[in-house]
């Protein structure tokens, strides 16, 4: 199967177009950048279409995001998951430091910074971020996200399509450029928690 064109490959997937946005949706509810860069190279072939993969997207996103921020508030009120609670302030913390003092940017910002979005709404919850300003964040970070990663996606189809159309060559150099991207943007996340963590310690010295 993988000898064969890759149009083998877009007809089977294209047959099972709504599986896909099923599966594309609970992604997004739970963890999604690299099923999302996935869904935008089979836009870019397409295999899926790049508004359904967009809208699909967006509402698994706010979906999740809500659950998440509702988790924090159960978590809060009930004492049970503590747990989560401390895994959450401890990464919020470290990552976004002035969450309490911004709460607006710092829920922005932890949609693009690897391993602080779950933390950073969670935390939402457990302080009792005013709803509105969570959603107003969340729909400005969510919208922006779902966006540049579909394009990354769809222009990481691009590029491979332009070297391959042997499915199991097209697969291998999707594969890489969706492994480089992921571990360019956690190590950016890693240098901008270390960077904001110092800042935020030379901003309050300890007496």
């Amino acid at each position: 199967m993988l000898e064969q064109s890759i149009d083998f490959f877009i007809l089977f997937v294209q047959d099972h177009r709504v599986l896909g946005y099923v599966v594309l949706f609970l992604a997004m509810v739970a963890e999604g950048e690299m099923f999302l860069i996935v869904a935008g190279i089979l836009a870019r072939l397409k295999a899926l279409d790049l508004g359904d993969v967009l809208w699909v997207s967006f509402a698994g996103v706010m979906v999740g995001d809500i659950f998440w921020y509702w988790l924090g508030m159960f978590t809060a009120r009930s004492r049970k998951f503590l747990f989560l609670m401390r895994a959450a302030e401890r990464t919020v913390l470290i990552l976004l430091p002035r969450f309490r003092e911004n709460p607006f940017n710092s829920i922005f910002l932890s949609k693009f910074i690897y391993g602080a979005n779950h933390a950073a709404l969670v935390l939402s919850g457990i302080v009792r971020v005013k709803f509105q300003l969570f959603i107003k964040a969340e729909l400005i970070a969510s919208f922006a996200w779902v966006a540049i990663f579909s394009v990354v996606g769809f222009m990481f189809g691009h590029a491979a399509l332009a070297v391959t159309h042997r499915a199991a060559q097209f697969a291998l150099i999707a594969l890489i450029f969706v492994i480089g991207f992921i571990l360019i943007q956690r190590s950016t996340s890693k240098y901008y928690g270390q960077k904001e963590l110092e800042e935020s310690s030379d901003s309050h010295p300890q007496r």
